[in-house]
């Protein structure tokens, strides 16, 4: 149903609508199908919490500082339906009633019970009435109630507008001033969707007696065939009040059509109806309901204030008119790098920011798109705008105190109020922004298509507050967003100019200043030479010690360092001149840094071996200095294949995927390995035996193999030097269910506290000249653009007490 008939929906509900043809005295009416009820309510609300909104929002509208919601529940909705069809099928009626005592809703008090069954053990034996009697049993002892101490309803108010869909009321009120939550005439309709019977009990402060109201919503299924003005639906006069002051109205949903249960019921209130009661306000969602499933009261929670001050980066913003003037004024900050910015837009700016910007078919550059200056006036009706958003960097939050007691905690708590900026008016949702499937700002699009996926719906808990009427920002009928209009258009382009150009700018400007620029990433990637250059000296030094029969294995070794000199330098350069045309400095640094950390790491290696040969040479006799060298050379060999893995880093390689074994990959790594694990008694685990094929740039994979491997070794070098007998290991682990590698070692591990510090640039525990904090820097970001996830395990003390051990590499791409 869409939303001009809806917005008609007074007429259409007036089955006389005339439309005269022919003759004068002939007159052919429009007639309203019953189940086009149907179609308006159970069916145009889209679920049980939108259903349940609607139902607590008319308690607001009629002036009730507080709604109350009861739900008793005896009798599953499941085990009512199975019931029903084991009728159906002819069993009998004691084994029913047996099967039914067993699916009570456990925790049902007994005496709710008896009553229940005191009701269907009467009829056993005889199907008919035993089905009858369940059917009322079942509403009977299974509805909720929503209750108000607001203005209530009067028996005409009953009969004329209540009974009226799509009554222009409220509409006509909010025209004038008003400020209703709804104006449509049709959110009522929402309890058809909870249960198929209900009933109305309502009062004025100036009437003596209740009136009351009942509706039997099977009546418009989709098999009747009756029209709407043929079912007669009159509202009685019930009984006296006991107060005549007394107001208010209670609406009960019985003959229930949905499952529910206590955790179900929490779980709906303490989600997402806990999202649409203003939660960035601390208790507002406890005074304003009061909520109890079979008694029990469920308590709504709220942000609570201690996350929202941990935000990593915040913008605070409001759009004010001064002498109707568009004044936009606020503070974008991220105190995390110590960097804030002013807003302070005003006047043209701000109508330049609200243009409507269009995208032109067969242009390019500047003339693909075309602006459209937003009229005034519509600026002015979207009237005063409010906009909080709170940005967290989920890899670097920390356990909170008085609130979390682990990191993972602390992106819980994130994951349960993130989802983007929400949108309120009066403190109310307007539902759908800021839900899981809804990108109003469109901050998913952006963030996945920028290295480092900043400023995602799930790193954001934001809120956007209004107090525009629904003549400026009307919601569309089936609550799927705000009806598209200039002032619609307005909001969202200054949300979006707020997050994007403002907040998110901030954080990635701030976030280059702490890396390194082009040149010392370029820098970085020749260092190689300089230990080249040492490796080459030594060998010279050999080659002056060694006989005549043994230098020509020293030439041979000379000329392979210089050949893996050439192809190093080679494949610096063909990075370079690969990586000229990126948009993304950073992602210079990464490929260029990465190459020269990598090439460092393999002569550093080459640059050891020589000199541990040179070792041996002066201490052994002529048939073991031959032995010594063959070894050396077989070294080299080895070390020339690492370099060549390296080569799908460079050049066009760079950002080429293939599908490829990481079994045999990490086999290839640790292959590669073997002499330095030897020399250093490092016993390597991995056991995996399957198959578990991945679609990567292999040489990114190999690089963070590397340098955790790397990592692990240096410090289990380190533990072997603290403790002589320390039996160094490290373990390698594929898990294809979870998508995950893990790397682990029995080193000294990492302090809790430093858990996502190791993952800065230039953070490293090694002593000067050692380490340059790039590695696991550079493994991250490598994994980051594979869309994975690079991080320590947060389980403390697996290896020694109250250290991390363990890396893992996530690479489920849809798990962020």
């Amino acid at each position: 149903m869409n939303d001009s008939l809806c917005g008609d929906s007074e007429r259409l509900t007036r089955h006389l609508l005339e439309y005269r043809i022919g003759p004068e005295d002939r007159v052919v009416s429009f007639r309203f199908a019953a189940r086009t009820m149907l179609e308006l309510g159970k069916e145009l609300i889209s679920s049980d919490e939108v259903a349940l909104y609607e139902l607590i929002k008319n308690g607001i509208d009629a002036g009730s500082p507080r709604v109350e919601i009861n739900a008793r529940v005896v009798l599953p909705y499941a085990a009512y339906s199975a019931a029903l069809e084991s009728l159906d099928g002819g069993i009998q009626t004691r084994r029913v009633l047996t099967e039914l005592r067993a699916k009570i809703l456990p925790g049902t008090p007994t005496e709710r019970t008896a009553a229940f069954f005191a009701t269907l053990e009467p009829a056993v034996g005889r199907a008919t009435r035993f089905r009858a009697a369940l059917k009322a049993a079942y509403r009977r002892h299974n509805w909720i109630e929503i209750s108000d101490i607001g203005e209530g309803m009067s028996m005409e108010t009953l009969s004329d507008v209540y009974l009226t869909v799509g009554t222009r009321s409220r509409r006509r009120m909010n025209v004038a001033g008003a400020s209703y939550l709804g104006d449509k005439g049709v959110g009522r309709l929402s309890a058809m969707r909870l249960g198929n019977y209900l009933e109305v009990k309502t009062s004025t402060a100036e009437e003596r007696r209740w009136n009351k109201l009942r509706i039997d919503w099977t009546l418009f299924s989709h098999e009747s065939e009756q029209s709407v003005g043929d079912i007669d639906i009159k509202p009685k006069l019930g009984p006296v009040k006991d107060d005549k002051a007394e107001q208010g109205t209670v609406i009960r949903v019985s003959d229930l059509t949905v499952e529910w249960n206590e955790t179900t019921f929490a779980a709906l209130f303490q989600g997402k109806i806990a999202r649409m009661i203003d939660p960035f306000v601390p208790g507002r969602g406890n005074k304003l309901l009061r909520v109890r499933f079979n008694g029990s009261r469920i308590a709504i929670p709220s942000i609570p204030a201690e996350l929202l001050k941990q935000a990593h980066a915040t913008c605070f913003a409001s759009l004010t008119f001064e002498d109707n003037e568009p004044v936009l004024e606020g503070t974008v900050s991220y105190p995390y790098r110590n960097a804030s910015r002013p807003i302070a837009q005003r006047g043209a700016e701000v109508y330049s920011i609200t243009q409507n910007v269009f995208r032109r078919r067969g242009k390019r550059g500047h003339a693909a798109t075309l602006a459209a200056p937003i009229r005034p006036k519509a600026l002015k009706d979207l009237g005063p705008v409010d906009v909080k958003v709170y940005w967290y960097n989920r890899l670097v939050v920390e356990k909170i105190p008085d609130l979390t007691n682990t990191v993972k905690e602390t992106r819980d708590e994130i994951r349960r109020w993130s989802g983007g900026p929400m949108l309120f008016r009066y403190g109310f949702r307007i539902l759908p922004y800021g839900e899981p499937d809804d990108d109003w700002v469109e901050l998913d699009r952006n963030a996945f298509g920028q290295s480092g996926f900043k400023l995602n719906r799930q790193q954001v808990i934001g809120r956007v507050s209004v107090k525009s009427a629904h003549t400026a920002l009307s919601e569309q009928t089936n609550r799927e967003g705000l009806v598209a209009s200039d002032a619609q258009q307005a909001l969202r382009t200054i949300v979006m100019w707020l997050l994007h150009g403002e907040l998110r700018e901030l954080i990635n400007t701030a976030d280059k200043a702490e890396q390194i620029n082009r040149r010392e990433a370029e820098k970085l990637s020749f260092d190689f030479r300089e230990t080249q250059g040492s490796v080459t000296e030594a060998l010279e030094t050999l080659r002056r010690q060694t006989t005549p029969q043994q230098r020509e294995a020293v030439d041979r070794l000379g000329k392979l360092v210089k050949l893996m000199g050439d192809q190093c330098e080679k494949l610096v350069g063909k990075t370079n001149e690969a990586i000229d045309d990126s948009v993304e400095e950073r992602e210079k640094f990464v490929h260029l840094a990465g190459i020269g950390l990598m090439t460092e790491f393999i002569f550093h290696e080459l640059d050891r071996a020589v000199g541990h040969t040179m070792e041996l040479l002066a201490n052994v006799d002529g048939l073991s200095q031959k032995a010594a060298l063959e070894a050396l050379e077989i070294q080299l060999h080895t070390l020339q294949k690492r370099v060549a893995a390296f080569d799908e880093l460079a050049g066009e390689k760079r950002q080429t995927k293939s599908t490829f074994d990481l079994g045999d990959t990490v086999r290839l790594v640790l292959e590669n390995h073997q002499n330095q694990f030897r020399r250093h008694s490092i016993k390597i685990n991995f056991d995996f035996e399957g198959k578990y094929k991945i679609n990567a740039v292999k040489g990114m994979v190999i690089q963070i193999l590397e340098n955790l491997i790397a990592n692990s070794v240096y410090w289990l070098k380190q533990q072997k030097n603290l403790e002589p007998k320390f039996k160094p290991e490290i373990t390698i682990d594929i898990d294809p269910e979870s998508k995950a590698m893990t790397v682990e070692d029995n080193g000294p591990g990492i302090d809790p506290r430093r858990r996502e510090t190791i993952f800065e640039p230039f953070v490293t525990s090694k002593p000067p000249g050692q380490g340059r904090g790039l590695g696991l820097y550079i493994s991250k970001e490598l994994a980051r653009y594979h869309d994975w996830q690079l991080y320590l395990d947060d389980r403390v003390g697996r290896v020694r007490l109250g250290r991390m051990n363990m890396f893992v590499l996530d690479m489920d791409d849809e798990r962020k």
